[in-house]
């Protein structure tokens, strides 16, 4: 009976159809079947899926972060299946619905009383069945599509809650920083840091309610305990050993803090005094200068490469970083400051020597190999492109900020004498192709498949330029 009420009501939130029975009626439809056992109720250890072979996992299983059939396909198909259903099923038809009445709920193109409607099942889904805690319970389920569901949901209830109520769910709140606290001895933060990640793209995409109150009250309770995630993930608990694999557990908690990390730099907009949880990539950046040239996997370390370029490349605003932007955001000139300190301390030490890039055909919107590159020799050129990037932006900083003309000088000669044998080391020309005859030559060579990464670079080497000039 509880499955062909939930496909009807699947139906009629899909189809805009106002819910005409109490609120509490449809919001026992949607109350998780979890059970909980009576000694503990700080840990989901003991709890699982009433009647179902999906458990909960414990902290030393891992599951990778994926994927199976689109949440649209699913619950298109369960809305319109007949049959006996298992528990499962029944579960992820109602976190499919729960994500889509909070949509709904917020969407100004459906009818005032109908999301008063939805707002009240939730009020009574929160308050009335603890749904949040279920959902904290269902994160380490065995089954990864469960888990992701109710990641998704979390997310969704937790942003719903901050925009509708300008509230704070304390019971995700507490969960989160627990967890983060007991890293690494707690090693299953991954689902963690996705609904952080995913809430904080929720208030970023959002036109109409006003970002930077709700940004501020989202991040100021976790900002000191991110960074000390940062510190143990990167630093004191780091071990590259652990990542050597991209499907490990350890490599899923990093991966997933990558892209926290790379949310939280594009927020850094929203907020007149970014807090530190959003200035610690730059201020502590040689933790993972450090990981880029460890045994870490690939895959991970390109990540980390990707996510320095954008650091580099960072804007304050629409314009470009400018001395005036500077002046208005002083914490943007000392967080720069400090990464270009970092990267080309480390560049100067043969820092660029010391990370292997993949081998990789360079191809230029064909299936043919550009002329001029020997496809069998050459080397990753998105990484390629991105190192060299960092480099040349951190150094046009350094440069237009430095005092002395021997300073300029002996950056300038150190760190594009280390450029130039990084380029050599991994541009493998063909027969065919001239010899490069001038130093300028290079940046088309590095730069030629992508005309953003080319005009930045050439801006820098002009802004050097002209410096030098000036002298």
């Amino acid at each position: 009976m509880k499955i062909s009420l939930l496909q009807q009501m699947y139906k009629d939130v899909l189809a805009g159809i106002p819910l005409a029975g109490e609120s509490c009626y449809y919001a026992s439809f949607l109350s998780l079947c979890i059970e909980q056992s009576p000694e503990r109720d700080e840990s989901c250890d003991q709890m699982h899926l009433s009647s179902t072979d999906g458990g909960i996992r414990s902290h030393q299983d891992t599951v990778p972060d994926t994927v199976g059939p689109t949440t649209d396909d699913i619950s298109r198909n369960l809305a319109n299946m007949n049959f006996s259903f298992c528990p499962r099923e029944v579960m992820l038809l109602q976190l499919t619905l729960i994500k889509m009445l909070v949509a709904k709920a917020e969407s100004q193109e459906i009818e005032f009383s109908t999301r008063q409607k939805y707002c009240e099942i939730f009020v009574f889904l929160l308050k009335e069945t603890k749904i949040d805690s279920k959902l904290i319970c269902l994160l380490s389920s065995y089954d990864p599509l469960l888990s992701h569901m109710a990641s998704k949901s979390l997310a969704s209830l937790v942003y719903f809650q901050l925009k509708e109520e300008n509230a704070l769910n304390t019971t995700w709140l507490t969960f989160s920083l627990k967890t983060f606290l007991e890293f690494p001895m707690y090693t299953q933060v991954a689902e963690c840091l996705w609904i952080l990640s995913a809430v904080i793209k929720d208030i970023l995409k959002d036109k109409i309610s006003p970002k930077t109150g709700i940004l501020k009250k989202f991040l100021s309770p976790l900002d000191a305990v991110l960074e000390g995630f940062y510190n143990s993930i990167l630093l004191h608990q780091f071990d590259s050993h652990l990542y050597t694999s991209p499907y490990s557990e350890a490599a899923n908690n990093l991966i997933s803090f990558i892209d926290l990390l790379e949310v939280l730099l594009a927020s850094r907009t929203e907020l007149e005094l970014p807090l530190r949880c959003q200035r610690v990539l730059f201020l502590k950046v040689s933790y993972v200068l450090n990981l880029i040239s460890s045994s870490t996997h690939y895959f991970i370390k390109k990540k980390f490469i990707m996510l320095l370029k954008k650091c580099v490349l960072y804007k304050s605003g629409e314009d470009a970083v400018s001395g005036s932007q500077f002046l208005q955001n002083p914490y943007l000139y000392e967080d720069m400051l400090a990464l270009s300190n970092a990267v080309l301390q480390v560049v100067n030490l043969t820092w660029l020597n010391q990370i292997p890039l993949r081998e990789k055909a360079s191809y230029f919107g064909s299936s043919e190999a550009h002329p001029g590159y020997n496809t069998q020799g050459g080397s990753d050129q998105t990484v390629l492109r991105a190192l060299s990037l960092a480099v040349l932006k951190t150094l046009e900083f350094k440069i237009q900020n430095s005092a002395t003309e021997a300073e300029i000088k002996e950056d300038f000669q150190s760190s594009m004498s280390q450029l130039l044998t990084f380029w050599r080391n991994h541009i493998k020309c063909s027969p065919q192709s001239h010899p490069v005859v001038h130093h300028c030559e290079w940046l088309s060579l590095i730069f030629i498949e992508q005309d953003d990464d080319m005009w930045e670079a050439a801006k820098a080497l002009l802004l050097i330029y002209l410096k030098f000039d000036r002298l």
